[in-house]
């Protein structure tokens, strides 16, 4: 396989600039040094030097090689033919003829034939010539592939390609052969060389076949005006949905910002079928504007969004002023609106003044409305803060049903002492102090509050090697008016312990005592009391934990967490993840897993089962087998016993064709077919897959997300 990834078309453009003599605007002060390896000889007269056998014309950075050489130094023309060969930057361009006018900067290179080294591989070029003037360059009938062999698998013929240093390179009439045979054409494609190649590569076409677009034909071209004005084209063609057409066009307005507007659709569809888009960024010394839209209405998914922002600064003022919208029919939250401004001023170098509000409307299974007014102030010195705000939350449902289910805590007003170092050195002390009125929606408590805290940040204890202990804590108050008040400690203590080379312990105790309530449910608090123990061993090929919880309070254990594995080659990996019910003394899950690779030969083989149940709930398999030196075969899939169902099921087929593959691809979950040919160098889109499953067992990163997922 050819290491290379880039586009061709675009490495074209780029040696030619690498490898050719820059344009003579200084032709007049170049040194030029003409080196004969057998004969030389000049006429004084007429000023023509003449050489044969292993010419050397050095001319700046560039070496000029040939069996022939004939300079008219009158005219400034030098003449290489026999073995030609240009040498630039370490790159090397061969061919039969150059005439080069060194005043000028304008020639002609014959017969090219090129084996040039690019990032990440090597481009073989040939070529009937390269006509060089001024600033651009322009190639007749030039060929160019990166596979290696003498009888190239592929290549791509190019009637012309014009080419401009640094901006763009134009090329026409461009035919994909695969060996003898033309397969594909594009009349006309070009590369903006100041903008990363991903960004207007172009797509062999894509084909397949799915139950609800029927056989299917995707391309892309694009077109380039200049830098500030480029795109795609896009053309599909369905079977069952007719043409679908698009276009992505991309642009750069000077003072007026830059961005892109794309639209797609399948008029000759009898259902509706289009997708749009548009972004637009302008930025100035003092503020930046950027939407983002998009509406897409098709048989995958019907969803409509947008994002509008403006963020303005001075040197001493910041803010923000934003609306947002999403509606996705489809979802549990159908529709949702956001409308706000926030605002900052830097009133001294020790004040601040911030004002926030925004609007929020939500529909689900009802519509929920939301308006949220704030202001503070905020004053700092040394390790002193003072903090005054007042917000309201106001939801206008309230005023005419009482059926909304919403909460909201008004601030009317609320002053805060915050200090950071209580200046202790044997404790790290910080504290607060609160007082503020308080109103709570829908309750409709209203009341003063004086709450205070007293917080040791956390510290480490080590007594002695492989022993540390940490902890951290802090004591809470707060009274209320008419209604007494509540106080409550809380502790945080870990211990970990090495119980030898391989075997170490961690425990975690929490403790949180509470005296007195509140007429609040934003602050109420309760009392917890637990400790979290977990065991592991780690040894060369295996490892294994055990975690679990003790609640003291309602004196029961949470699920015993066990993980094993055991990695006896490069080849094997095993591991074991359970969830034993301590309570009951259920084994309730059990997921092994299982890999094996071998050179190409890969498999992944697990599944999850309920022991107490005696159920199966899913299985999951990854498996990729070559079949001989050239052809490969995959398959990905989840099925779920239960329901007797595959929520992911993807077969895939490829044949490695050298700088070439070949792939067909079936998804049996969406009834989705697809063929693609791959060129190493020659960029395709993605094949997109439409089954439903949900991540694989062998995606998840840690034994709690397997387990907290197989809970649900």
């Amino acid at each position: 396989m050819c290491p290379w990834k880039r586009t061709p078309l675009a490495v074209l453009a780029l040696i030619i600039i690498l490898i050719l003599p820059a344009p003579s605007a200084f032709a007049a002060e170049q040194m030029v040094r003409i080196v004969a390896g057998k004969t030389g000889s000049y006429d004084l007269k007429s000023q023509v030097f003449t050489a044969e056998g292993d010419v050397e014309v050095h001319v700046d950075d560039v070496v000029l090689y040939g069996d022939v050489l004939h300079a008219d130094l009158v005219e400034g023309l030098v003449t290489l033919e026999g073995s030609v060969r240009v040498i630039r930057d370490g790159q090397e361009l061969g061919g039969d003829r150059l005439v080069y006018n060194l005043e000028t900067g304008e020639g002609t290179f014959e017969e090219l034939s090129a084996q040039l080294t690019v990032p990440d591989g090597t481009v073989y070029v040939t070529g009937d010539s390269v006509l060089f003037a001024g600033d651009n360059y322009t190639v007749s009938r030039a060929a160019f592939t990166t596979c290696d062999l003498e009888e190239s698998h592929y290549r791509l013929v190019t009637r012309e390609m014009e080419f401009v240093p640094g901006d763009k390179a134009i090329i026409r009439h461009v035919v994909y052969y695969e060996g003898s045979i033309p397969l594909f054409y594009w009349p006309y494609l070009v590369v903006p060389l100041s903008k990363d190649l991903e960004d207007i590569l172009v797509s062999l076409p894509a084909f397949g076949y799915s139950e609800h677009e029927g056989y299917f034909m995707k391309s892309t071209f694009n077109y380039y005006i200049n830098s500030r004005a480029y795109g795609n084209i896009y053309v599909d063609l369905y079977s069952r949905l007719g043409l679908g057409v698009g276009m992505r066009h991309n642009y750069r307005l000077k003072d007026l910002g830059e961005g892109f507007l794309y639209l797609w659709g399948v008029p000759t569809s009898s259902e509706t079928a289009y997708k749009g888009a548009w972004e637009h960024t302008l930025s100035k010394d003092s503020w930046d504007l950027t939407t983002k839209n998009s509406v897409e209405k098709t048989w995958v998914r019907e969803q409509t969004s947008s994002d509008t922002r403006l963020d303005f600064r001075t040197e001493d003022l910041r803010g923000r002023v934003w609306l947002t919208y999403k509606n996705n029919p489809g979802e549990t939250a159908k529709e949702q609106t956001d409308l706000g401004l926030e605002w900052s001023k830097e009133l001294t170098d020790h004040l601040v003044l911030n004002l926030k509000g925004n609007y929020v409307q939500k529909r689900t299974s009802e519509e929920v409305r939301l308006m949220d007014f704030l202001i503070s102030s905020v004053y700092s010195r040394g390790k002193h803060k003072l903090t005054l705000t007042l917000e309201q939350q106001f939801n206008p449902d309230l005023l005419t049903s009482g059926s909304q289910e919403w909460r909201s805590v008004q601030r009317l007003p609320e002053l805060k002492w915050e200090v950071s170092d209580l200046g202790l050195k044997s404790l790290p002390l910080r504290s607060q102090l609160v007082v503020g009125h308080y109103q709570e929606t829908p309750s409709m408590v209203s009341k003063d509050r004086v709450y205070g805290q007293l917080t040791l940040a956390s510290r480490t204890w080590r007594p002695r090697t492989g022993t540390s202990i940490s902890y951290r804590g802090d004591l809470n108050g707060a009274l209320y008016s008419e209604s007494g008040g509540q106080a409550w400690l809380y502790g945080r203590a870990v211990l970990n312990q090495s119980l030898g080379s391989n075997l170490s312990l961690s425990s975690t105790y929490r403790r949180r005592d509470v005296w007195g309530e509140s007429p609040f449910k934003f602050d109420a608090q309760k009392p917890l009391q637990d400790l979290n123990v977990r065991l592991s061993y780690n040894r060369n090929k295996f490892r294994a934990s055990a975690s679990t919880t003790y609640d003291f309070l309602t004196e029961k254990f949470s699920s015993l967490t066990l993980n094993t594995g055991l990695r006896p080659n490069e080849r094997w990996n095993v591991d074991l993840y359970a969830s034993y019910d301590l309570n009951t003394s259920t084994l309730t899950h059990v997921v092994p897993l299982v890999e094996y690779k071998r050179d190409e030969l890969s498999l992944k083989f697990g599944f999850r089962y309920k022991p107490n149940l005696q159920e199966l709930e899913r299985v999951d398999l990854r498996v990729a087998l070559p079949l001989g030196s050239t052809w490969y075969v995959s398959y990905d899939s989840i099925y779920t016993p239960p329901s007797d169902k595959f929520t992911k099921g993807e077969i895939s087929i490829k044949k490695d064709l050298h700088c070439r593959q070949l792939a067909f691809s079936y998804d049996h979950v969406a009834g989705r077919v697809a063929v693609q040919l791959t060129i190493n160098a020659f960029p395709t889109l993605p094949i997109g897959w439409d089954s439903e499953g949900g991540l694989s067992l062998f995606d998840f990163e840690d034994v709690a997300d397997i387990i907290d997922d197989a809970k649900e």
